[in-house]
């Protein structure tokens, strides 16, 4: 048997960090060498056994679900190697977001309770499977902490990945707070255009995954000003966006105001990119710009009739004349 397979601890201290520091250093090491290695194979027999041994565990005895979230972390550790190492373009990334799906078809775990009736396996951030708890909080610390030490592909395979996933809306839209992050840092920070023959442009996850991948989604939230973070500071605006008149309006999180200046900044941003002879980067501005209005009007969002309510200075804004209806 690969080591990789083998039980995972019985318990883990309450007062652990939590996250992924629950696994150990050298577990973390094993998965991102197999991934890297392209041993998916090896990897998905991981998951599974994470998800039995966290089944047997509380289901075939009296142990608290608490000695089963070491499992549970080293089991999103799985998805998160995956998520990087796992090519955006291919249908093995698909698969691996199934598997995901198919973890939470599984349903609560229970057992008979000591006085009659049954336990349901409880953590501190939800019900296994139901709510999938730690998958949210461990992918976004992952994205936090390695963003900036992965390469483009790495990054992109990633995006697309946590995207894919976001839009089934799983975890309680959870996942989408790695979105405000990254749009916060596309979006709102003062940064300069890039080029898209950099190896390293931090843009192209935007551009290239969340509008195709989770938009619709990402409309939902912001039609009911979501901002349901498992940490404040995620669904905080950025330096930009907070001084704009859009974003004297918003509250933190999805706001349909925050969409507005995401759509601003995109046009924005293709303008640059049109002065500066960056073909292909404003080929891509436009299209995330195409998707995100095709989206809001199949929707009828409440984003337009925010958007007519708002004002001259919005409303005959040049950037926003494709949100105006044509009847």
């Amino acid at each position: 048997m690969h080591d990789l397979l083998r039980d995972s601890p019985s318990s883990v201290p309450r007062a652990s960090s939590g996250g992924f520091a629950a696994c150990s250093r050298a577990d973390r090491a094993e998965l991102e060498e197999a991934a890297r290695a392209g041993n998916f194979d090896l990897l998905q027999s991981v998951a599974y056994n994470r998800v039995w041994i966290t089944g047997l565990s509380y289901c075939q005895s009296r142990a608290s679900i608490d000695s089963c979230e070491t499992s549970l972390h080293s089991l999103w550790c799985v998805y998160y190697q995956c998520a990087r190492h796992v090519s955006h373009e291919s249908f093995e990334q698909d698969r691996w977001v199934l598997d995901i799906l198919r973890t939470r078809g599984r349903g609560p775990l229970i057992r008979p309770a000591p006085g009659g009736g049954i336990d349901i396996a409880r953590t501190l951030d939800g019900t296994v499977w139901n709510d999938m708890p730690f998958l949210a909080t461990d992918m976004t610390e992952c994205w936090i902490n390695d963003c900036a030490e992965m390469n483009a592909k790495q990054r992109l395979n990633a995006a697309s990945f946590l995207a894919k996933l976001a839009s089934t809306r799983i975890a309680n839209d959870r996942l989408c707070q790695i979105a405000l992050i990254l749009f916060r840092d596309t979006f709102e920070c003062e940064r300069p255009l890039g080029s898209s023959n950099e190896p390293d442009d931090e843009h192209e996850e935007y551009r290239r995954t969340m509008p195709g991948q989770a938009g619709h989604n990402i409309i939902l939230l912001s039609d009911v000003s979501w901002n349901d973070c498992s940490d404040t500071t995620f669904g905080a605006g950025g330096f930009t966006f907070v001084q704009s008149e859009l974003g004297q309006r918003a509250p933190g999180g999805f706001s349909p105001w925050r969409w507005l200046y995401w759509l601003k900044r995109l046009h924005e941003i293709a303008d640059e990119a049109s002065k500066a002879d960056e073909m292909v980067l404003g080929e891509q501005a436009a299209k995330a710009i195409d998707i995100m209005l095709s989206n809001v009007k199949e929707r009828n969002s409440q984003i337009l009739r925010v958007f007519e309510k708002a004002g001259d200075a919005v409303t005959e804004d040049k950037d926003f004349m494709g949100l105006k209806r044509e009847w």
